[in-house]
């Protein structure tokens, strides 16, 4: 008889790259390409053009969440931080909110405005920047299922006993934080001497407290029983209320805009567009909060006015404008910049290890108001401000392009349980970069892989621990008859 035969699996459908996807890319530079072109004829003022570039980033991220998965993707999340963080008084400038989207008054007690050729390349930068980010990711979307966690649960149990095990150090740690700041301050303490304020606690109360985050996102991971993953997630957040409370708020609100990724991912269910504006209306709110308490001036109104929140969030464009119009000051200090990335991620870079050419956002700081910056005020950077600097609009385009596949690698890598562990370590600096550095995430990545190796050598030592604890005592081994007469 034949043996019966097998059922294969039915193929999972997949989305590949198809003449759409090209039309669409290209009519997006035509787009772009027509719009340059009335602007150099001066049938365009540079205050339509922002119009433009914002309508263009939204449809960005319509398309972005119609053709990568429904927001489930790193460049959805991506797209959404630019048009925040770099569009943000675009958006509200065509709402009315907003007088004048590109004038420079970020940290200088004189606002000033650029020229128009210089203003018609920061909006072609930011423009260029967003579709060429969009195109790899676009170009090679593959839809994929769920990952499979069966084989990694086995690691739940030591993954508990870390977690559980370091939140309380954890707490104690941003209580520390928490006192010490506020002895000191407030939050621009830790800003201006961050040396000070982490060996305000025991080192190894700081090393414990590293493995918090790791052991949270594993679980997060691998646990599927909703109650042990709910008491966990209150546990995390509740030991880095302090934090917020101190008025360290980006760590945790991109944290959890990582963790509705990976809800997704995981569950491999289709978003909700009503979820997702609710998310992102709740994260308005909170952030609006703690900028109030951390600022405790005019911006108290950023908690209540969602307007003038995103046009607060929308001054990273000011860093992109200084970055054209004084590209020839900051050039011959962007591999210093570049350098000095590749390790901040292991070495404290406040004001008082500041030094020219060592950060960026640093040195925009001085530039338009070095007495504010002594006292602890200063600005973040920006990708598009270092690709400028690089090498003008050519590595703009060639970098973003690089960048776009960077996350397209991310959304790959997420449909293994163990490197998604990794991809989402990674994602909160990609997801920052709008009003980051350049090369963060490769610091970033290298302490990942540190962790991750960390970890590693723990579970060779719980899984000993276990099996001396499980090994009866006084057992005796006897040979094998095999090998009696050997």
């Amino acid at each position: 008889m034949n043996p019966p035969a097998q059922s294969l699996p039915k193929p999972m459908r997949i989305s590949l790259a198809t003449p759409a996807a090209a039309i669409e890319i290209l009519t997006l530079f035509g787009a772009v390409a027509i719009a340059s072109l009335c602007f150099v004829l001066a049938w365009l003022t540079p205050n339509q053009v922002a119009v433009l570039t914002a309508l263009l980033l939204i449809t960005l991220l319509v398309l972005s969440w119609r053709h990568l998965n429904q927001g489930r993707h790193p460049c959805f999340l991506f797209l959404s931080m630019l048009l925040l963080l770099q569009g943000g008084r675009l958006l509200t400038y065509c709402l009315g909110s907003e007088p004048d989207p590109l004038r420079v008054r970020l940290d200088t007690p004189y606002p000033f405005d650029l020229s128009r050729a210089q203003a018609g390349t920061v909006l072609l930068c930011v423009v260029l920047s967003a579709i060429c980010v969009y195109a790899p990711c676009r170009w090679n979307y593959r839809s994929f299922g769920p990952p499979s966690a069966a084989k990694a649960r086995r690691y739940l149990p030591y993954l508990y006993w870390l977690f559980y095990g370091s939140v309380p150090i954890q707490i104690f740690k941003n209580y520390a934080y928490y006192q010490y700041a506020q002895e000191h301050g407030g939050y621009v303490y830790f800003w201006v001497n961050h040396g000070d304020f982490a060996a305000s606690v025991p080192l190894w109360v700081r090393l414990v407290s590293l493995a918090t985050l790791p052991a949270f996102l594993g679980i997060f991971i691998l646990e599927t029983r909703k109650k042990y993953l709910y008491f966990a997630t209150f546990c995390y957040f509740g030991s880095s209320l302090l934090l917020l409370l101190m008025g360290s708020r980006m760590g945790t609100l991109a944290l959890i805009v990582v963790l509705w990724y990976a809800a997704g991912i995981k569950s491999g269910k289709k978003s909700r567009a009503v979820a997702a504006i609710v998310l992102a209306l709740v994260l308005f709110a909170v952030a609006g909060v703690f900028q109030a308490l951390r600022e405790e001036n005019e911006t108290t109104a950023y908690a209540v006015d969602p307007l003038a929140f995103v046009t607060l969030a929308g001054n990273s464009l000011d860093v992109t404008e200084v970055a054209v119009k004084y590209r020839d000051l900051f050039a011959p200090y962007a591999g210093s910049y570049l350098w000095n990335e590749l390790h901040f991620a292991f070495s404290p870079h406040d004001l008082q290890h500041y030094f020219r050419g060592r950060e960026f956002g640093h040195d925009v700081s001085v530039l338009l108001n070095p007495l504010a910056f002594a006292h602890g005020s200063g600005t973040a950077g920006s990708y598009i401000a270092e690709e400028y600097m690089l090498g003008g609009i050519a590595a703009v385009v060639l970098i973003s392009l690089l960048i776009g596949y960077m996350l397209h690698l991310l959304y790959r890598f997420s449909h293994n349980v163990f490197s998604l562990l990794v991809v989402l370590m990674l994602l909160p600096e990609f997801l920052s970069m709008p009003r980051g550095d350049l090369l963060d995430w490769l610091s970033v990545l290298a302490r990942t892989l540190l962790f991750v190796l960390i970890l590693a050598v723990g579970w060779m030592f719980y899984s000993l621990i276990l099996w001396l604890r499980h090994t009866p005592r006084g057992t005796q081994y006897s040979i094998p008859e095999q090998l009696s007469g050997a």
